[in-house]
């Protein structure tokens, strides 16, 4: 993605965001896509296929000591890829595939999580609505006693950062 800042052409491309983050781009593993997954985090700890961000970090948060904390650990990646990388939005459920996935932490810690979040926070970069939304922010920054807040989903720290070394250099 190419922009103007400031008179100056700059790049985010997914060279910038993989030295931002450190994840791994490299193409998705065919046998991950298709494979479909047994689910047995949401089966033993919640029972449901509709579980928010804030019914992982409930869960966390209220882990017993007894329990085994390999499975808290599960939950609390989950919790940090659909909160923090993702920053999915929190009415959404939780992928269910992240949560089968993380049932095997090998395979979850080798996935190029990166080739993930990546499209998702150029998706929303690239978004015709961004200026809109932007223009909607402002306009309630001068509605008084309005609180103003618009949300960009993926990871736009990384877009953040960079542009930072941008300015610097």
């Amino acid at each position: 993605m190419w922009f103007n800042f400031d008179g100056k052409p700059a790049r985010f491309s997914v060279y910038e965001f993989t030295v931002v983050t450190g994840l791994c781009c490299s193409e998705l593993p065919v046998e991950v896509r298709s494979e479909a997954c047994q689910n047995r985090l949401r089966d033993t700890y919640f029972k449901t296929n509709a579980i928010k961000t804030s019914d992982l970090l409930n869960k966390i948060q209220k882990w017993p000591r007894g329990k085994p904390q390999e499975v808290r650990l599960k939950i609390a990646l989950v919790y940090f890829l659909e909160s923090t990388l993702l920053s999915s939005d929190p009415k959404k459920s939780v992928s269910q595939f992240y949560l089968s996935m993380v049932d095997d932490l090998e395979t979850f810690n080798r996935f190029p999580w990166g080739s993930v979040v990546y499209p998702a926070t150029l998706e929303q970069l690239q978004t015709r609505d961004l200026r809109s939304k932007y223009a909607n922010y402002k306009e309630q920054l001068k509605a008084k006693g309005k609180k103003a807040t618009y949300t960009l989903y993926g990871f736009p720290f990384a877009f953040m950062v960079s542009i930072f070394f941008f300015v610097l250099s």
